[in-house]
């Protein structure tokens, strides 16, 4: 049996947690309950679909906003369900959990802190709504204190700024991903998948020959293959009694060349100059419409993503005196029309928080004013200017050269 062109990045279960549930002790709760079945559920539908010859990278817990469910008022209790919930996952082989988000300036440099300081399996976000600048300013803060206070600044990995229009999208791509608030699945577990499609994308968009081509070769191209997933996801869920959610159809690359996503953009018709150059919003444009309109449930960003340090072409391009380069804002524009957002950038050292905190607020303006879910994760590096080589050490990364604001 050949081996599919695409990888389930993540199976995420959606749980959602009122105080009640977080009862001591907690091993013993109504919290640990849900997340024992959510964790059963996830391992089931990882093994229906790794007898289809379909690879599953990651399984994944999100759930409603912390704020909503945890003593935030009281930091030491605060700090104890941290490591109790750690040790819960611990004993449940579960090593990615999103708390969602903060929802206000003091929250994010409070305690957003605390949960990435707490665990390598934790994930947080803030929700910043358009204009307001003292949350960007306490997001942007945070971001230069885990650059330095996290191994290798990897922090900011767990981390990101998201505009407030991601609310309730119920994603399954970390550290955004998170479930909504009130009841969304009738007090039920929800389930939701996303891909690593790069080389899927490679492959379909390789058969298009003019733009025109992505909203129908692409499409069914795409569609086929995805099939079988939907159904094996949703068939599980049915037996599991949890709510199908969906899947997030953004194209997502893989750190190799061939799973590359700006490499798949540049090979369609219309691009000039490759990423950095023109046409290239037309082609993300065009595949966004696409992924938009497949004939299944969608949830999360089912966008473009375009993430610098996790796709080898858009590492290469910067880390090449040849190859033309492209700009943040550049992918910040090119966001407009897809996804993710400004996601995975390296920054130099000393950039300047206001700096940050004015990126935060285009971002979280622009999925305002056109209701999308967008995010900023970027990643300061200690001791490095721009157009100096990064060095992580991390087998989710690949190494290009600092960015500048």
């Amino acid at each position: 049996m050949s081996s599919p062109p695409f990888k389930v990045r993540t199976i995420c279960a959606f749980v959602h947690l009122a105080p009640a549930d977080v009862t001591s002790p907690l091993s013993l709760s109504p919290l640990a309950e849900k997340f024992k079945a959510a964790v059963s559920g996830l391992n089931a539908t990882k093994a229906d679909l790794e007898a289809k010859n379909f690879e599953v990278q990651t399984c994944r817990i999100g759930t409603n906003s912390f704020t909503e469910y945890l003593p935030i008022t009281d930091l030491p209790a605060f700090e104890a369900s941290l490591s109790s919930i750690d040790d819960l996952l611990a004993s449940l082989s579960l090593d990615f959990f999103s708390f969602g988000p903060c929802f206000t300036p003091s929250q994010t440099t409070t305690l957003a802190p605390l949960i990435v300081h707490a665990s390598p399996r934790f994930s947080v976000s803030s929700s910043i709504p358009p204009c307001d600048i003292a949350h960007a300013n306490a997001a942007a803060d945070l971001v230069i204190s885990l650059s330095t206070s996290t191994p290798g600044g990897l922090g900011n990995f767990r981390y990101c700024a998201q505009s407030s229009s991601s609310l309730g999208r119920n994603s399954p791509f970390f550290p955004a991903g998170h479930c909504a608030s009130g009841s969304p699945f009738g007090g039920r577990i929800g389930m939701a998948f996303g891909l690593e499609n790069g080389r899927l994308a490679n492959e379909g968009l390789g058969k298009c020959k003019s733009l025109e081509d992505v909203g129908t070769v692409f499409h069914d191209h795409y569609a086929a293959a995805l099939a079988p997933v939907v159904a094996a996801v949703s068939a599980r869920c049915e037996k599991l009694g949890f709510e199908y959610v969906g899947v997030d159809t953004s194209l997502n690359p893989s750190l190799d060349a061939e799973g590359s996503i700006g490499l798949a953009l540049e090979s369609l018709p219309g691009v000039y100059g490759g990423v950095g150059g023109l046409g290239i919003m037309a082609a993300a444009a065009a595949c966004t419409t696409c992924i938009q309109s497949l004939p299944f449930s969608l949830t999360g960003y089912c966008g473009v993503m375009l993430p610098v340090c996790e796709d080898h072409r858009l590492s290469l391009i910067q880390a090449t005196p040849a190859e033309r380069k492209y700009s943040v804002a550049h992918l910040m524009n090119v966001s407009s029309v897809c996804g993710v957002g400004v996601d995975t950038v390296p920054l130099a050292g000393d950039t300047p928080p206001a700096a940050i905190a004015g990126l935060i607020l285009d971002v979280a303006g622009l999925g305002a004013r056109w209701n999308k879910m967008l995010s900023v994760r970027v990643f300061p590096v200690p001791n490095m200017q721009p157009g100096e080589m990064t060095t992580f050490d991390s087998p989710f990364l690949c190494n290009t050269k600092v960015f500048s604001l």
